[in-house]
């Protein structure tokens, strides 16, 4: 299956809710974090988040997302919710999953008189959190690997899940040719360790072809996965070839959790995919 994308910026409509977080492995029952939050405490969350994660096996730049993502998740629920509310931390064999929650309106009784109160009571609903790109939850949706949403009267409840690395083959990069095309093979993570050769490599490939047209495949089926950098790195990619006239990109292979992951933060649209390089090379 190919589907098709040109570089162009991204729809400014983020969903409200996505794909729940898949897990083979049960997470601890007592979360490794669990701690309440406001306006006053963002700082000290910050602090434990980035300890706990470290503790628990999250690559350093990893554990720097998720600091990101739950800050930006915290400061949606006191901007925008109940003005404070909860973090909780599980850890499985796989990954750390962590929801946040605020508390919801306020109580009808609280209304200043009984036909205010009547009406809050029955029409009232959970503030909902800002999603729209450059805020909170369109950055959350692009570092974590796994989220979803969900508002109601009770609250509003944020889950993110980071998969916690496995051990995989170091980064490598190959190419070579085939049916006309340059294949870009891509092995192992796209980090911030590996993301300024990824780049540098692209920028050559682009300087070397300057006078012709270049077909550009990325293998991707070795990836092992990505941090906020290194897809920084693939969007700017993408972006330097749509500018180059007569170049494309096709990414083949995406792994399907990552294209889940591009999907989930609403930047598929952003590339042109395919099954495999054979499949790329009949379509680019």
């Amino acid at each position: 299956m190919t589907t098709n994308g040109d570089g162009r910026p991204q729809s400014t409509t983020t969903p409200q809710g996505t794909t729940t977080p898949q897990s083979t492995t049960t997470p601890q029952s007592t979360p490794i974090l669990d701690q309440a939050f406001d306006a006053g405490s963002l700082y000290t969350l910050r602090a434990a988040v980035a300890a706990h994660a470290t503790q628990a096996g999250l690559a350093p730049d990893r554990a720097d997302d998720l600091v990101i993502a739950v800050h930006e998740l915290a400061a949606n629920a006191v901007r925008h919710g109940a003005g404070h509310g909860r973090l909780r931390i599980w850890r499985s064999d796989q990954a750390l999953r962590c929801e946040i929650t605020d508390d919801g309106v306020p109580d009808a009784e609280d209304a200043k008189d009984a036909e205010n109160a009547e009406n809050a009571a029955s029409e009232a609903q959970a503030p909902e959190w800002r999603t729209e790109p450059g805020h909170g939850l369109s950055l959350v949706r692009q570092v974590a690997d796994h989220t979803s949403l969900s508002s109601g009267r009770d609250g509003t409840s944020a889950t993110i899940s980071f998969a916690l690395a496995a051990s995989g083959p170091p980064f490598r990069l190959d190419r070579h040719q085939a049916d006309g095309c340059l294949v870009l093979t891509v092995t192992g993570p796209l980090d911030l360790a590996s993301a300024a050769e990824f780049s540098r490599t692209i920028a050559d490939l682009l300087n070397e072809n300057e006078n012709g047209s270049v077909k550009l495949i990325l293998d991707l089926a070795s990836l092992t996965g990505w941090d906020s950098v290194g897809l920084a790195a693939l969007i700017t990619a993408q972006q330097q070839v749509s500018a180059t006239q007569g170049a494309r990109m096709i990414l083949a292979g995406l792994p399907a959790h990552l294209e889940q992951h591009l999907r989930e933060a609403n930047l598929n649209d952003r590339f042109t995919l395919a099954d495999s390089p054979a499949t790329a090379a009949k379509t680019i």
